[in-house]
């Protein structure tokens, strides 16, 4: 026998499980196997109950809403899946882990989102209020939009006058802007800007003269 073989055979086998922890695994097992079938009876149980219900108020002409029991998280999965499937407005409230609980609502007369947030926040809710809201919020969005506007405009004319001061004249930098904006009531350019029948070369001339010009004035002051 080589030396191998020898030293295998000396080696100790693993210790087996006895009896008594054969017997513990194999309830574990069993107690295991038992609890994942409850919990599918419970749901097959609760899926046919909440069937029934949700048919029944379907066929309810005078009800509008159907206010169900709270229910762990699973169970409200459930909820939305099948108010889904037949066609119903389905939303949670409440706390979890406390009275989280599904409400019903026939798609005719579910509520609006303004009347589900106050229901959410467990206040009255008030249409007039609502469109009062809706319509402040409004207001400020257009407040916001003309302030926007009137920064855009007021930078545009600190350009004008920083360009002014580049040229050398206001005069000179009024003109050379007439001769790029277009006329904001008809959206062409002004008749006015049509009259200089300068060429790019005579306006630039003119530009550097007065320039010059305003310098040696400077000088002589």
């Amino acid at each position: 026998m080589d030396i191998l073989g020898s030293i295998m055979k000396k080696m100790e086998k693993p210790p087996g499980l006895d009896e008594k922890e054969r017997q513990r695994l194999k309830q574990q097992r069993e107690q295991h196997q038992k609890q994942r079938e409850e919990e599918q009876k419970r749901n097959k149980e609760f899926r046919e109950t909440l069937q029934a219900r949700v048919t029944a108020f379907k066929e309810n002409v005078e009800q509008n809403r159907l206010v169900l029991e709270p229910m762990h998280k699973a169970q409200r999965a459930i909820v939305h899946d099948m108010a889904e499937t037949a066609g119903l407005v389905a939303s949670s409230f409440g706390q979890e882990e406390v009275d989280r609980h599904v409400i019903l609502f026939k798609p005719d007369t579910a509520p609006s989102t303004d009347e589900l947030s106050a229901m959410k926040r467990g206040v009255s809710y008030d249409p007039k209020q609502a469109k009062d809201n809706a319509d402040d919020e409004a207001e400020e969005a257009r407040t916001a939009k003309t302030s926007k506007k009137r920064n855009h405009q007021s930078t545009k004319s600190d350009y004008l006058q920083k360009y002014e001061k580049h040229l050398g004249g206001l005069d000179v930098a009024k003109a050379a802007a007439r001769s790029t904006e277009t006329n904001r009531s008809y959206g062409f350019v002004s008749s006015e800007s049509k009259k200089d029948k300068r060429t790019i070369e005579e306006t630039l001339a003119d530009i550097r003269a007065k320039k010059k010009q305003r310098t040696e004035q400077e000088k002589q002051d």
